[in-house]
């Protein structure tokens, strides 16, 4: 799956639900963390919907009123490794890494470099 670019709001919210590892809230984000407003994390958890990064859990009540809570649909790993990826293309893009092998001077680095590149090789072979 390609992942959207998440804004730093948003990703702090992310951050939050995997380490809470319970549905949540949008007032349980501001009781975390003071620095948060109420309407932007509302905001931020509309986008994060929108992008499929998180789905409504349930219907609960928050005092009287009827409001969602809120689980994560990627987990922080495949964020992660998506992200990973980007900057890899971005570096091959433009040579950095190239550029990096080159100046590489540590034997060892470049035999489990070459290792990893002949065992993706043979993976995707077996694949086509």
């Amino acid at each position: 799956m390609k992942y959207k670019k998440l804004t730093q709001s948003q990703l702090h919210i992310m951050k939050i639900l995997w380490n809470e590892k319970k549905p949540m809230i949008a007032s349980d984000f501001v009781q975390l963390d003071s620095s948060m407003n109420l309407n932007s994390v509302q905001s931020a958890l509309r986008s994060l919907l929108k992008k499929n990064y998180i789905e409504v859990s349930d219907i609960v009540y928050s005092g009287k009123v009827l409001t969602r809570s809120y689980i994560p649909v990627v987990s922080s790993e495949d964020y992660a490794s998506e992200n990973i990826n980007g900057v890899v293309k971005d570096l091959l893009s433009s040579n950095i890494l190239f550029q990096y092998v080159e100046s590489e001077n540590d034997i060892e680095v470049i035999e489990r470099l070459q290792k990893k590149l002949e065992e993706r090789k043979k993976a995707l072979e077996r694949k086509s």
